[in-house]
């Protein structure tokens, strides 16, 4: 029996991709083109880094401590990239 989460690997790494990818738009904006490039360039790396294939995973490989740290990595990048956007947008929309 495979292991159902939430959210899967994949889309953490979409959302914290997409996030970034987004930030680095704002950001050019508020900062400098090289710096949105940075961010932009970034988050197109996350969403690359997507395809792992979770759900082609036994449930050791699901369970392995390796796994685990990726999964929770995944969330913070996820939830970070969201801050980074609201702290962005904020920015933009004060100045």
């Amino acid at each position: 029996m495979k292991k159902k989460y939430v959210i899967n690997i994949e889309t953490l790494h979409l959302i914290a991709g997409s996030s970034l990818i987004i930030s680095g738009i704002l950001v050019y904006f508020i900062d400098s083109f090289e710096m949105a490039l940075s961010w932009a360039i970034f988050g197109a790396m996350y969403i690359s880094m997507s395809d792992i294939g979770e759900n082609d995973m036994s449930i050791e490989k699901l369970n392995h401590r390796n796994h685990i740290i990726r999964r929770l990595f995944g969330y913070v990048g996820a939830g970070l990239g969201v801050v980074l956007v609201l702290f962005y947008l904020d920015k933009l929309l004060l100045n």
